[in-house]
Order: structure tokens, then sequence, then C-alpha cells
């Protein structure tokens, strides 16, 4: 393959120059993206289902909740969360509440004759042992401050209009006594087993809203928080599903947990029922995006799991009547831990992608290869590779110059996103990655690190000789070996070239047929 100049490799964009690396590399080490096309018309007004461990679980630290911050977002419409993350938090009072935890083996009802597991990943499930009357067992906080400085946020269209916070319940089987579970002023019958939304409370225009909540029963029995659902006007709905320490082959076998060597694992029929609970719009289209640490384990066997995850993931969404999904699976950045190698991190994400190249409604996208393998420690190599690439800043949101300023990953961060273990990112370090995942899914330009406005070409695929819209001006266009073909007019049109195949515009892919 004839060798990229050094001018060339600063125009093209990271995922050009990735596809003319990988073409010289072994197969063993091809992380290209696969089926993308699928992933893309649902950015802005799909439902997001994040599912994984404890690399989604829903902070600002994590890359999945920070995409809700970074990515160019027209609206956040929904977020649902488990009772403790950086949106809505839960706190026990008065000595009658607990966290059921994945440590414990989500056991509920523990030490009762109503002792039941439930592993569904919801982080965590509060759960309350009440005596008759009216009991406050919690204290709830909604913080939209957790979103205001991201770009839908900044812009007001993050869980905007007559937003509402909804408590999300969970009863199990013989739970004891019929009562009422209060949020704020607004009651909710329990009712059948399994998950449920309660009444929606109004979350006003405030940044918190702080409720309690309370129960009020008939005789003495249990009432079990699993998070809230806040909800404003219709766009990108985003939930998480995931705990520390959760496994693809959890993911994969559809049982109750069993103390103590199978806890992390769940029954489909919760899955499915949590998927009904949940749905806001029966209609609106789903991306299931499993989002994991990497395993140390041979790539084939990560595929056989993977296979079965999205399996069951399918049979969930079918038995709760929801369409079905388009499943995401993304490999994470590079880690240097103890129990994780760098060629264990690749053949992690040679078995998702294995699972993708193989199943047409499966996408799969590598945030390692995005990021040319380096472990962001603030060793030189992770320095480098952000100035080189055009990440030494980081604008979105309020993070721009004028208001906060943007994120000075080299200046300030000096290249070290990610925490001592070498493992889960910083705040900064979540930011980072996410704008990356926005970038790589949408093949995105970017401008001072920033995500920018996307650049759609039109037609695209198109035929050859065809007129081309929706390019920037004076644009290059080169060839997948990296030869410049031709340039965008000054109104951002120009002919698709005269021979077949892949070119890329700026920095956008297109497809000549």
């Amino acid at each position: 393959m004839p060798r990229v100049p050094v001018r060339l490799r600063r125009r093209l964009s990271a995922l050009a120059l990735a596809a003319l690396a990988w073409g010289a590399q072994a197969q063993t080490e091809d992380l290209s993206p696969v089926h993308l096309d699928l992933v893309r018309p649902y950015i802005q007004a799909g439902r997001w289902v994040w599912m994984g461990d404890s690399f989604a679980v829903p902070t600002r630290r994590r890359v999945p909740f920070a995409s809700l911050l970074t990515w160019p977002l027209e609206r956040v419409g929904a977020v649902a969360v488990g009772p403790q993350s950086t949106l809505a938090m839960a706190t026990p009072v008065d000595g009658t509440a607990r966290w059921v935890r994945s440590e414990d083996g989500y056991v509920l009802g523990r030490g009762t004759s109503r002792e039941e597991p439930m592993g569904v990943p919801v982080y965590r499930l509060l759960e309350a042992d009440l005596p008759v009357g009216d009991t406050r067992f919690a204290r709830l906080i909604v913080d939209r401050e957790a979103l205001a400085d991201g770009n839908a946020g900044a812009a007001g269209r993050a869980l905007s209009g007559d937003a509402t916070v909804r408590p999300l319940l969970f009863e199990q089987d013989e739970a004891g006594a019929r009562g009422t579970v209060r949020l704020g002023e607004s009651a909710t019958p329990l009712g059948t087993p399994g998950f449920r939304l309660g009444r929606p409370l109004g979350l006003g225009f405030g940044s918190r809203l702080a409720s309690d909540l309370r129960a009020d029963l008939s005789a003495p029995g249990l009432a079990h928080l699993a998070g809230v659902v806040v909800a404003g006007q219709p766009g990108h709905t985003a939930q998480f599903l995931a705990d520390v320490s959760w496994s693809t082959t959890g993911f994969a076998t559809d049982d109750a947990p069993a103390p103590p060597d199978r806890v992390k694992q769940f029954r489909t029929e919760h899955l499915a029922n949590y998927l009904q609970a949940t749905t806001l719009d029966p209609a609106q289209p789903s991306v299931v995006a499993f989002y994991l640490a990497p395993e140390p384990r041979p790539a084939e066997g990560v595929a056989e799991t993977v296979r079965v995850a999205v399996a069951r993931v399918r049979d969930a969404f079918q038995k709760a009547g929801l369409p079905r999904p388009v499943v995401l699976l993304v490999h994470s950045h590079a880690v240097e831990t103890e129990s994780v190698a760098r060629a264990e991190t690749v053949a992690f994400g040679r078995g998702l992608r294995e699972v993708a190249r193989a199943d047409p409604e499966v996408a799969f996208v590598s945030l390692y290869a995005s990021t040319g393998g380096v472990v962001f420690d603030g060793r030189p190599e992770a320095v480098a590779w952000l100035q080189r690439e055009g990440w030494a800043e980081l604008s979105y949101g309020t993070h721009t110059d004028g208001r906060d300023g943007p994120l000075r990953l080299v200046a300030d961060e000096r290249g070290a996103l990610l925490d001592d273990r070498r493992l889960h990112p910083t705040e900064a370090g979540a930011a980072f990655f996410s704008a990356v995942l926005y970038q790589t899914l949408t093949a995105e330009s970017r401008a001072r690190g920033g995500v920018a406005v996307r650049t759609v070409l039109f037609p695209n695929p198109a035929f050859r000789g065809a007129r081309v819209t929706g390019a920037g001006s004076d644009l290059p266009i080169y060839d997948v070996l990296g030869r410049l073909v031709g340039r965008t007019g000054v109104d951002g049109t120009f002919s698709a070239p005269r021979a077949a195949g892949v070119y890329i515009v700026g920095r956008t892919p297109l497809i000549v047929q």
C-alpha cells in the first residue's frame, strides 16, 4: 500500500487513517466499524438502552451518560436511571430502607419468608421493609444540573417543557400486603408483580426537585424503588442497565441470581417487564448498546457468548411487545490493568466485531481503534495523540470560548483521562471518549476538538458522475489510497468521481457506485 504523506495524514479523519492502516495489518487486529448505518438514523430521536458493567453506570464519569452531554442532540427527551445515578439520587432515611446490591446477590426481602432474587442491574434498587401506616422511607433528589452544561442542556432542550419525574417501582411475588407508594403528592397503587411506572410528578423549571418517598400500607410489607423516569418533550431517550463487575456471560444467562457464584444474571422476563414499564412511546425505535470492560477471554468465546446475549435482548423486546431493536456493540478505550493486557483488549474487540459481521442487525464500533490503541494515562504518546489528532481541547455545550471554556485535555488534564487504575475514565475522559464515539458513529468532522454540525452528503451512495451536495467549500476529495482526486466547489457541491469506490470528502466518507 502506498505510504501516506505526513501532510495528508493530518488532513484525513481518524476513521480514514484507520481504514488505511487496517488494510496493512493482519486480519486478527481488524477492529474497523461494522453496520454503523443501522445506528445513525436513531441518534437524535431513538431510545438508547445502555447495558453493561461499571463502564456503563449512569454517572458523568462514564461514556454512555456523557453522550447526553457531548453529542449534538436536538433534544434529550427522557432519561431512565436507577436510584444511585448522577441525575437522580435516592437517600434512605429513618433506617427503614436498604440498597439491594449486586455484591449481596440482588436478593429482595432478605431474611424473610418473601425472599426472592431480581437481577436486572438497575443500579441500585432501594428496598424498604415497612410497618403499617404512612412511612417516609427515602428522599429523592432529581438534579437537572447534571445535564445543564451539555449541548442540549445549554440550549434549553434537555428534559424541557412540562417535564415530569415518575417513580419506577418493583413488586416481588408474594410481597405481602397491598398498599400505596407515594412520590411527593403522587400516589401509586402497587399492582401486579414486576416493574411499573408510578404517576408523574411535575419537575417544574427549577434545576432540582427534592421529594419524599412515602408508603402507606395496611399491613407490614415491602416497597421497592427501582429508579425514576424523567421525561420532557419527545427526543433522544436514554436508559441504563449496568452494575459493577458484570460480564457478557451474565447478560447471556437466562436465570435468577444464585449467590455466591452466579450473582450477576437475570431472567429474560424481568428484562421484558422492565422494558415494557419504561416505554413512553411504543413506536420509538430502539438501540441496545452493550458497553463493557474488556474481558480476558479468547475472541471465539466472546463471540459465542455475545450472540446469546443479543438473542436474549431480542426475545425480551418481543415479549414486551416492542419493535425489534438495533444492537450496537461498543469496544471500549484502551485499558492497562493487571488482569487485562493489550492483546486481550484487542481479542475482546475481535469477538464483538465477529458477531456484527455475521449479523446484519448488529453494529460494532471500537473506541480502542478510533483512538489508536493509546492508553490515556498521561504518558507522552497520549499527549502526542491528542495534539496530532486535534483533541487538545474539547468544546461542547457551555464548555466553549466565551462561556465556561473548552475542556483542555492537554494543557489541564495533560493527557491523563483515566483513573489511577488505568481503567475507568475521569469526567473529562468520559466526555472525550463519548465525543470520539459520536464522531466515529457519524463520520463526523470536528473543529478544535468540538463536536460540530454533521456533514451530510446527498446522495450518498452516489452514482458515478452524479452531482453531490452538502459538503463544505473547497474541500479536498481523496480516494482510499490517499490520492487527491478533486475538490468541492465554493457552494459545497461537486461531481462524484467516475470510478466506483469509497472516497473521503474533507472528513466524510462518500460511496460511489
